[in-house]
């Protein structure tokens, strides 16, 4: 599907400056000189063609009582197929790609009930292989996860509040499950918000208000359209490791290139580095030139960059809808 400039510009609108109010496709349009009929229209093409994943928010999986960890492992490239699948045998397993390091190859992210039960489950597969070099890095603190696409600069561009420390428990909302269903992708048309509000018995400015309660307080991440890195020609993504202080880390959420920024510590085998961020673009250039920016604003010297060569869990998007419900 060809990105015309038009086209860009809506999507810059859904990923940035989507408004909770009674008809936000109409608001959108008026935004952008357009009409209200062909922003819908332009917005179910993109969506049908995968351009746009979903528009909504995902719950946060620390409100889930879970717990998260990034494990990185040594495996022998004849084996990475039958490991990979393996691994993404557990629903939790949210991300899995072959990365650039001399050491561990393949990098993935998975949840659990605690971290026990997180390292039995990885040991148990990766022992069915032989594989015994691996490390575990648990997070201590996430800052920022979500993912945007400035499509002008061409590199990620996200600002978000920084994620709180402490985030309550989702029954705590006394929302119902059904609530955040609905609010994960809402429907393409002129009044989408309607039966959410209803789900949660409150009117569109109650609504309002209580998405961005639920954002403050860290239950749910941002509202805005996710979209496709491919399709909209960011093929480029790279890891990058470092050891900072908690506030330099919280520092690298504040830049806005940065995505999925978390403090984490070594809870099995050796490594390094204690904070961690992923940055997209659309080519190599543009993410060294954004990275060596990023650590010289941070003044960090000494850092790793990892590159993404192959992303190992193709169905990532719905898999990540589902591992956040």
């Amino acid at each position: 599907m060809e990105l015309t400039d038009k086209r860009r510009s809506l999507l810059m609108e859904l990923q940035y400056n989507f408004p909770i109010t009674k008809r936000p496709f109409l608001d959108v349009a008026k935004r952008l000189g357009e009409d209200e009929n062909w922003v819908l229209s332009e917005t179910r093409s993109l969506i049908s063609n995968g351009v746009i994943k979903r528009i909504g928010a995902l719950v946060n999986y620390r409100s889930r009582g879970l717990v998260s960890a990034l494990i990185g492992v040594k495996v022998p490239n004849e084996l990475i197929d039958e490991v990979a699948k393996a691994i993404n045998s557990d629903p939790q397993v949210s991300h899995n790609f072959v990365r650039e390091h001399p050491r561990y190859n393949v990098w993935f992210v998975t949840k659990a009930r605690s971290k026990e039960e997180l390292i039995m489950k990885v040991s148990n597969t990766l022992s069915r292989f032989g594989i015994n070099d691996l490390v575990v890095l648990t997070a201590l603190r996430t800052y920022k996860i979500d993912v945007k696409f400035d499509l002008i600069s061409g590199v990620s561009r996200t600002k978000s509040m920084i994620l709180p420390l402490n985030v309550p428990p989702i029954e705590s909302t006394g929302l119902p499950m059904e609530f955040f269903r609905k609010l994960r992708a809402i429907s393409i048309e002129r009044e989408p918000f309607n039966e959410i509000a209803s789900l949660a018995n409150t009117d569109i400015d109650g609504l309002r208000k209580l998405i961005n309660n639920l954002m403050r307080v860290g239950v749910i991440r941002d509202f805005y359209a996710t979209l496709d890195s491919d399709k909209v020609g960011f093929r480029e993504n790279a890891m990058v490791v470092f050891k900072a202080t908690p506030e330099i880390c919280e520092r690298a959420a504040l830049i806005e290139e940065t995505t999925h920024v978390v403090l984490r510590e070594v809870t099995l085998g050796s490594w390094p580095y204690n904070c961690y961020f992923m940055i997209h673009g659309i080519n190599k250039d543009v993410l060294e030139d954004a990275i060596t920016n990023i650590m010289k604003r941070l003044g960090i010297n000494e850092y790793e960059t990892l590159y993404s060569i192959r992303n190992l869990l193709p169905e990532m998007p719905r898999r990540l809808e589902l591992t956040n419900m």
